[in-house]
């Protein structure tokens, strides 16, 4: 009966102390998960503040293709193998209604929609000097902090206007540019002999104001007409007997 008690006894010691060694791993094993959480959403967070872009200079080549400079404005590197999960988003008018399309990053060209890029800067310079980037073969290198990519953004469809441009980096940040300009302006010649003049402007919309002014003294009527997405004319009522220059400004 005694020696029952004293078995009982020590197995219930053994069986205590386990207990409290697999609590004590459990706990360790706790706070080292938490700790290495802690410690991947701090690299996480710093990869976010040091990852930074900014849309720049733009032009409209045609109806369906845009060129834009976008520059890396953060301390770090953007690797062109991760090019494929940056997100860029075109939203435009078709002349019917307004789209928006996600359109993917292809070197080759041959994808529907697509982006590419076409030159790379630095310091104001054509030139690479930190991890270059190879864009023939195996596309290869790094976006590196200053550098300034000239990207191109390709519609398989006709555009009858391009309103604005997202671009999503592969850790979130996001980039934006408006393609509306609030205005345009500029100046033209009437020449000699003749009454009017096309003038071209990069509104690429339909102008809400036109401000004409002559730069010398006018003995004659003029007008505005033919207003559109991309130009206007001006006329006068008679022929001038010299060449007369015209100041605009469109909204």
């Amino acid at each position: 009966m005694g020696q029952s008690t004293v078995i009982a006894t020590a197995f219930t010691a053994i069986m205590f102390v386990a207990g409290v060694s697999i609590l004590i791993m459990s706990t360790v094993s706790s706070f080292g998960t938490l700790s290495q959480a802690i410690t991947n959403q701090a690299d996480q967070t710093d990869l976010v503040l040091s990852e930074r872009v900014e849309f720049g200079a733009w032009d409209k080549v045609d109806s369906s293709t845009i060129r834009i400079n976008v520059t890396n404005i953060g301390s770090t590197s953007i690797m062109l193998n991760d090019f494929n999960t940056i997100d860029m988003i075109l939203s435009y008018n078709d002349g019917t209604k307004d789209q928006t399309e996600w359109i993917i990053f292809d070197q080759t060209s041959t994808a529907d929609d697509y982006w590419k890029i076409n030159n790379v800067y630095f310091r104001n310079e054509q030139q690479d000097l930190i991890n270059p980037i190879d864009l023939t073969g195996d596309l290869r290198g790094g976006w590196d902090p200053e550098e300034i990519l000239e990207i191109e953004v390709s519609l398989d469809v006709v555009a009858s206007s391009f309103d604005y441009l997202t671009m999503i980096t592969p850790v979130g940040i996001q980039a934006h540019c408006s393609f509306t300009k609030e205005y345009d302006l500029g100046s033209t010649t009437i020449s000699r002999g003749t009454r009017s003049v096309v003038v071209s402007h990069f509104l690429d919309r339909m102008p809400k104001t036109v401000q004409v002014t002559p730069g010398s003294e006018l003995n004659t009527e003029f007008w505005v007409e033919a207003l559109d997405s991309d130009s206007f004319e001006i006329h006068l009522s008679n022929n001038p007997t010299s060449d007369i220059v015209f100041y605009w400004r469109i909204e």
